[in-house]
């Protein structure tokens, strides 16, 4: 037992050193990029100023594409830390360590400690994660969930009846991941779960999985912003609120593309002049009078 002990220690302590080593020494440069990174940092930044955590925003213009988790992290480390590069970076540089250990966990859990400790130190020494920790993009959060959900659905299956706590852990991982990329958060892990037990021919024990206590846990977690930016952010006459935008407009047509307009970041400024003109809506489904004179000022600039 006391074997067993300092070899889980030993294993956490090397996947410290190696999270040092790869991530969190080089939190502090390069300097944040000119596309995505400052654009999800000046989101976060306003969420500081305008004390809103609800309605994202993007140079005073509401920026509803996304679900709300990685800037909430951001924000957060903004007040702990103060505005700077490598404040940015740290929530997802801490995602990482998370994912490290539950990749150790799940690994552990399924294939005995050196299982465990291999996957994750495989998983630090991958190019993508880190690339990932370099850009601010949710995926490494993403990740971490989808690795914790996996890790309580095997957890799951370890007796005939399902615990309680693994299907609420499970839960509460989707809502989480819902809260970081929307919709696939859901899809992903149940998917996952749905074939596994289609390929194992147990697709029965879904109703032992505690569905309905474990149905509160992902909505207790998952509905309360989606509800308030909703009310937050209404339809405004023939302007489209944030439901139709936030979930068919970016989770449907986006990935039919057919979404409204078609690409914010490739039609010609000139177009989307027009286009806006025509539809009344601006680059992130804007509602209001005043964020309409705030974007055409930014087109004519």
């Amino acid at each position: 037992m006391l074997y067993r002990g300092n070899s889980r220690l030993a294993s956490i302590l090397t996947l410290l050193v190696l999270w040092t080593a790869v991530y969190l020494a080089g939190i502090f440069s390069p300097p944040l990029l000119d596309d995505v990174d400052s654009v999800h940092a000046e989101a976060a930044r306003e969420i500081v100023l305008r004390h809103d955590w609800v309605t994202l925003h993007t140079d005073g213009i509401r920026y509803l594409e996304k679900a709300p988790l990685m800037y909430w992290a951001i924000a957060a480390s903004y007040k702990v830390f103060g505005i700077s590069d490598w404040s940015t970076r740290l929530p997802l540089v801490l995602a990482m360590l998370c994912l490290l250990l539950s990749t150790y966990a799940l690994g552990r859990h399924e294939y005995g400690e050196a299982g465990g400790l291999y996957s994750a130190v495989v998983l630090g020494t991958c190019v993508g994660p880190y690339i990932f920790t370099r850009f601010q993009i949710p995926e490494v959060l993403v990740a971490l969930w989808l690795t914790l959900a996996l890790y309580f659905f095997t957890k799951s299956l370890e007796g005939e009846t399902p615990s309680r706590p693994a299907c609420w852990g499970f839960a509460a991982c989707c809502a989480m991941n819902v809260l970081t990329k929307g919709l696939i958060g859901l899809l992903f892990p149940i998917g996952t779960v749905v074939v596994y037990l289609l390929l194992t021919r147990d697709l029965r024990r879904l109703l032992r999985c505690h569905l309905m206590s474990s149905t509160i846990v992902f909505l207790a977690i998952a509905v309360p912003w989606h509800v308030l930016a909703a009310l937050r952010n209404p339809a405004q006459g023939s302007v489209r609120g944030f439901l139709w935008f936030y979930f068919v407009n970016e989770q449907f047509l986006r990935y039919l593309n057919k979404r409204v307009p078609p690409g914010y970041d490739t039609v010609h400024l000139r177009e989307n002049r027009v286009f806006a003109v025509n539809h009344g809506i601006g680059r992130s489904a804007l509602f209001s009078e005043v964020d309409y004179c705030f974007w055409f000022e930014i087109l004519d600039d």
